[in-house]
């Protein structure tokens, strides 16, 4: 059984990754997904978008309420948070926090 995403976000990822040199758009799971390079630092899961983000970028995010926790078989993850938007115009605002993850991701052995 296929895991459910939003599919009205896939357009916005798409046209992220496109003005973004280096970035391909690929699938994890069967889901879209984002890559810097080889490293994934985005994809669309059920009613959002999880990224991966440096430890405390994450934290904050949390704890001001932008992101929630994510977690990877039932375990809370400290580096990937999940983004729920409203509205596939609302996702235009989680671009600065994308690119921090694809730099992120790059400069992580």
């Amino acid at each position: 059984m296929p895991i459910p995403f939003r599919a009205d976000l896939k357009p916005f990822l798409a046209e992220f990754i496109e003005h973004h040199r280096g970035l391909r758009i690929g699938r994890m799971f069967g889901l879209p997904a984002g890559y810097a390079g080889r490293k994934l630092f985005v994809c669309l899961m059920e009613d959002g978008l999880i990224v991966k983000l440096p430890e405390d970028v994450a934290k904050d995010e949390i704890r001001s309420g932008k992101a929630a926790m994510f977690r990877r078989l039932g375990k809370p993850s400290t580096s990937w948070v999940k983004y729920r938007p409203r509205t596939a115009r609302d996702a235009t605002r989680l671009a600065p926090i994308l690119e921090v993850a694809a730099r992120h991701v790059v400069q992580t052995p």
